[in-house]
């Protein structure tokens, strides 16, 4: 019997140094994005009493009313896009509405460009559906879209551009001005825009632009909450777009997930209607440790990324003489501690590491130490 889905998707070199560091123990993890903070007490408190209550049904697929009522309010407030609670769909997490956007605007044999570096799982996304993914170059140290370069990788199967600001793993934030022009090449050549907008609350400096603003018709923006409220396990987020869209991606929904959590949805509207405080001091921790991660790889002599945004730091390692990916293995096996290899974002990215920011001072001061002086140690060498 002949196995229909393809052996060829790509394999996360992410998850390559986690699941080493997770039969190591005692290992400094730096290499994912999970949060070190626990879910404000206020949602844990509504998804319990929802429960309690009885709200644990199936609910309509697009959400119940007052979630979609609330992320409208949010969008308008936050990101500064009008979107009505039709034009919003609740979603199991992030990825399901990246899923769906890669799903809604490209078929099989056709290509969406896709950021390099970039979040990895892009990639398997599209190459599970037949889409061709295409990555365009996201050079140091500004780490932003070229018109000229995007123009030249441009076929007629292109069919959409995602975007991610602030990005996973540069952290950086497109400015407004490029993201207009963005907007309007996309409207040149007939392209959808899939907005990342995952990281929208986590802000060190700048204000992310999303290309919603511009181009509402055109622009499926996929959010979450599992790094503004610290809730990654809950698998909840949304994706909002032009009614249409939203409403064929709906169907698609109905057959794939009937409807998220009923409780969890109403988790997911306590943390908008609840106290933000909780955000802004998860915002203000990471800022520290961008700061404090900055200072000690700089004293190590290690260049680094100068993030706007997200929780992540890029640093450099070329100097030790090795693959990104041979640097992480050697620096877990021999140094215990977990980073990302860059060459899991992209090619763009070889000779960096990916630091996730999500970790208390104490790690992230001990294990860049280790990383600095395995880097210097080469160097001597």
């Amino acid at each position: 019997m002949q196995w229909a889905l393809s052996d060829n998707l790509p394999s996360s070199g992410i998850r390559e140094i986690l699941n080493l560091a997770l039969q190591k123990p005692g290992t400094i993890r730096l290499e994912t994005g999970e949060p070190d903070f626990p879910p404000p007490p206020h949602i844990l408190e509504a998804y319990v009493e929802a429960s309690r209550s009885g709200k644990n049904r199936y609910t309509a697929t697009e959400g119940i009313p007052a979630l979609r009522q609330a992320l409208s309010h949010k969008l308008q407030a936050v990101n500064r896009i009008k979107r009505a609670p039709e034009e919003i769909l609740v979603t199991p997490g992030g990825i399901p509405g990246l899923f769906l956007a890669f799903m809604g605007t490209a078929g099989m044999g056709t290509e969406i460009l896709v950021p390099d570096p970039g979040w990895p799982d892009y990639l398997g996304g599209m190459v599970s559906l037949g889409i061709a993914p295409v990555p365009y170059p996201l050079a140091a140290p500004d780490y932003l879209p070229n018109l000229d370069t995007l123009t030249r990788l441009l076929t007629p199967r292109t069919r959409a551009l995602v975007l991610n600001s602030p990005g996973n793993p540069t952290g950086r934030i497109v400015p407004e001005p490029l993201v207009r022009r963005l907007c309007e090449w996309a409207d040149e050549h007939d392209l959808w825009i899939i907005s990342d907008e995952v990281y929208d609350q986590m802000v060190f400096a700048g204000t992310p632009t999303s290309p919603a603003r511009f181009r509402p018709d055109r622009t499926l923006s996929a959010y979450s909450f599992s790094k503004t409220y610290a809730m990654t396990g809950w698998r909840l987020g949304y994706l909002a777009g032009p009614p249409g869209a939203i409403a064929s991606l709906t169907r698609v929904a109905m057959g794939a997930w009937s409807s998220v959590s009923e409780p969890l949805q109403y988790a997911g509207l306590a943390a908008l209607e609840g106290p933000q405080d909780v955000v802004d001091r998860m915002r203000l921790a990471y800022l520290r440790r961008r700061n404090l991660s900055m200072h000690i790889l700089s004293n190590l002599g290690v260049a680094t990324s100068n993030p706007d945004g997200a929780f992540y730091l890029l640093a450099d390692v070329r100097s030790a003489h090795a693959s990104s990916r041979e640097f992480a293995l050697n620096l877990l096996q021999e140094d215990g501690v977990a980073v990302a290899p860059g060459s899991a974002f992209g090619q763009e990215a070889e000779g960096w590491v990916r630091i996730s920011l999500a970790s208390s001072d104490v790690n992230l001061t001990e294990g860049l130490t280790r990383l600095g002086q395995r880097v210097k140690g080469a160097v001597r060498r």
